[in-house]
Order: structure tokens, then sequence, then C-alpha cells
């Protein structure tokens, strides 16, 4: 089981910190790689909840391959969001305040694959991003990619 759902069986809904991490994968064309969420049906980065004894790069690596099926050649840590407006509620109630670990690879590996948590997976122009979801917003934002 993992680390969140495990917290949550102890404390329902209610508001958690939770460490993680988050990829900006950029191809050739200074494309962005974002993904159609099946939890909440909007676009946002690869990434996800630290486990125990993980680190932020191990994080990044392992949540980048579960999400796309590829593998990071080189992480290069460009910021770190936390506070207030890292605030979200799910749709089903879970409520967390993210720390985020912010990464960029220019050299992936693999091929492409969607799974249970992407709806589908596409590379955009940066002048021409989708409708973000929240956090998406708020890291790029960070980081001055929007």
């Amino acid at each position: 089981m993992n680390y969140i759902k495990s917290l949550r069986q102890h404390i329902g809904t209610r508001p958690i910190i939770a460490p993680g991490s988050a990829i900006i994968v950029l191809n050739e064309k200074n494309e962005i790689l974002l993904q159609l969420r099946s939890d909440t049906n909007d676009w946002g980065l690869p990434g996800g909840g630290m486990e125990i004894g993980d680190s932020f790069e191990e994080t990044a690596q392992k949540e980048l391959f579960e999400e796309t099926g590829l593998i990071a050649q080189e992480l290069i840590l460009v910021g770190l969001a936390s506070g207030k407006e890292l605030y979200y509620k799910f749709p089903h109630g879970d409520e967390i305040y993210n720390a985020t670990a912010i990464y960029k690879t220019t050299s992936v590996t693999g091929t492409i694959k969607k799974n249970e948590e992407s709806n589908a997976l596409k590379y955009f122009s940066l002048d021409k991003l989708p409708n973000l979801n929240y956090t998406t917003l708020k890291l790029l934002e960070k980081v001055g990619y929007i």
C-alpha cells in the first residue's frame, strides 16, 4: 500500500502535507509532455507522491516511468514549491498541501505509454498549452515556464 493511502486510512480526507516530485519533459522541439489525468480529468505534469525511504529524485524517476513509460537520462532540479498556494482538494474530497521538487529533463528513453493514471499523454508547445490543472499552473509559474 502506498504511503498516502495508508495515511488516509487513519485521517480520512483531512489536509496533509504531501511531499513529491514533478517532471518537466521537453522534447527536441522544446515542447512539454503533459498527461490528461484520469482522477481529475485535467492536464498536468507527470509526477506524484513520495514513498517511505525514497528521495525526491527517486520519486521523480519512478513517477515518470509509471505514468509515461519513459526513463529520464538526466534530471535537473529546477525548483521547489510549497505553501498555501499549493493546497488542492481532489474531486473525491482528499485535501493536500503539496511540497514538490520540480525536475526537468530533455533526454528520455523508452516508448510513451499511458497507465491507469493517464487518459492521454501529449507534447504541447509552451505557447499553446491546454487548460492546466491548478497545481501544474503554479509549478510552471514557479520555475518560469509560464
